[in-house]
């Protein structure tokens, strides 16, 4: 009688049927080892920039300035708009503290601003507001710093985010009516990481300032109340970076009354939706590219969805969402307005890069870099008013033990 030596048809399929069980069993596992390793890495990068960050200041005395823009007061929309000249930011003047001095010295970056604003900028509003960029003293700006813009740095890269490989370039906008809503140079490398700069909209803590009369936790009630305080005093939005119109006036560690192991420095963002979207762009100080300071009601906390079909309502405010806005990109962790247009007429678009949620590719929350340099986990359910806090280095109020 002869042996048989092979499979026959079903048990074949059984051992393939068995093979692909173990494989569907073992995916996510994978998977979750994956996202984890990702999630240390990207922790590993915060480290690291904190603790260039405590360098810096061991050099200096000082934090680096959130951005170096010397038209930079409460009030003024020019200071947040991309189109105008503004320096280099926290990101750039680390560089040299994560062995990146050979990309800082590429340029010369202290050639900025390269002139001086003329007497009377900030008060006659005839010289000081609704000037364009293609007019004095703007034109003057020594932007040359900019020639590192395309430089991918490892350390400011998340590995977890799937967009960060494609550049900001918004000189691929198919809309040449509006001008106004992009920097005149293209392909912006991305970056992960912002800076932390209070919680309120970006112009109003220039140069430091604590913002105590804007929202949220104004003290009038109309846009967050303070927890267990019937009295509602307004809150200090203490930014640690900062629009800098000196470029040397950054937070001493002095400054941070609240303490270095309660103030939240960096944090995480993401890379943009598509090549028009400029969040997670290392070399712009601005909100949504290399900063957060959201806080108020309609973009609270991280990596929050919120959306709403006009475009008007919800998630980080930019100076051109319109340029690649859907309904929808709330719920992909994109959330953004406006969703139109402004008049390039009138000097300025509809809007600028005024504020921007901390945003993460990282299942349940967003890697913080604290001042200390120590690196936590924030979850996205997280209370408004603790994350609000946690940015501010001169609140006043302590934190609850796991609050975060």
């Amino acid at each position: 009688m002869r042996r048989r030596t092979g499979f026959t048809l079903i048990e074949l399929l059984v051992v393939i049927a068995i093979i692909a069980v173990l494989v569907g069993l073992l995916l996510p596992a994978v998977q979750k080892v994956r996202e984890a390793a990702a999630r240390m890495s990207c922790s590993n990068n915060l480290h690291q920039i904190a603790l260039a960050n405590m360098n810096y200041e061991s050099t200096y005395q000082r934090f680096p300035v959130g951005c170096y823009v010397p038209y930079a007061q409460d009030g003024r929309h020019d200071c947040q708009d991309l189109t105008f000249p503004f320096g280099p930011n926290w990101a750039v003047y680390l560089l040299p503290y994560i062995e990146q001095g050979n990309v800082y010295n590429s340029v010369n970056v202290g050639a900025y601003p390269g002139t001086t604003l003329p007497p009377g900028f900030f008060s006659s509003p005839s010289i000081g507001t609704g000037l364009p960029p293609t007019s004095a003293p703007f034109t003057s700006f020594d932007r040359t710093w900019r020639g590192l813009r395309g430089a991918k740095i490892k350390t400011y890269l998340c590995p977890s985010d799937p967009n960060n490989q494609t550049p900001y370039d918004d000189e691929a906008s198919t809309d040449p009516t509006y001008p106004y809503d992009t920097p005149p140079e293209a392909v912006w490398a991305r970056g992960n990481y912002a800076a932390t700069s209070g919680f309120t909209d970006n112009d109003h803590t220039s140069n430091g300032g604590n913002a105590t009369g804007n929202n949220p936790y104004d003290g009038s009630a109309g846009d967050g109340v303070v927890p267990g305080n019937p009295a509602n005093p307004a809150v200090s939005k203490g930014p640690l970076f900062f629009l800098s119109g000196s470029g040397s006036n950054g937070t001493k560690i002095s400054d941070i009354t609240d303490g270095t192991s309660n103030t939240c420095a960096f944090t995480e963002i993401r890379a943009g939706y598509n090549q028009l979207d400029p969040r997670g762009t290392w070399a712009i100080g601005y909100p949504g590219c290399s900063i957060v300071n959201a806080g108020r009601s309609y973009n609270p906390t991280p990596n929050n969805t919120l959306d709403s079909p006009d475009g008007q309502t919800y998630g980080d405010e930019m100076q051109n969402c319109y340029k690649f806005w859907f309904y929808g990109l709330g719920a992909l962790d994109y959330g953004c307005f406006p969703a139109v247009p402004g008049n390039p007429t009138a000097g300025e678009g509809q809007d600028q890069q005024n504020s921007a949620m901390a945003r993460s590719a990282h299942t349940g929350g967003v890697n913080a870099a604290f001042a200390d340099g120590s690196v936590h986990f924030i979850s996205n359910s997280i209370d408004n008013f603790t994350w609000c806090i946690l940015q501010s280095k001169n609140d006043g109020y302590v934190l609850q033990t796991n609050s975060y």
